[in-house]
């Protein structure tokens, strides 16, 4: 494997992370899988997936 290579793998693993990083950031403030996907494509369910334990502000862990 060439070196660019190994870059550009490393350079896509970091970018997915950020946009992991922001996804939960946008989850945690409220906004909804279905609206995520609407500006990034990744999928509703696939957010879902990725993040099933990620609770909205105000929302407590037993639901009440």
């Amino acid at each position: 494997m060439s070196e660019e290579t190994s870059l550009r793998k490393k350079e896509f693993k970091e970018l997915q992370s950020i946009k992991n990083l922001l996804i939960l950031q946008l989850l945690k403030n409220g906004a909804s899988s279905e609206e995520i996907n609407m500006a990034t494509g990744q999928g509703a369910g696939n957010i879902r997936t990725m993040f099933p334990n990620v609770r909205k502000k105000g929302k407590s862990q037993s639901g009440d």
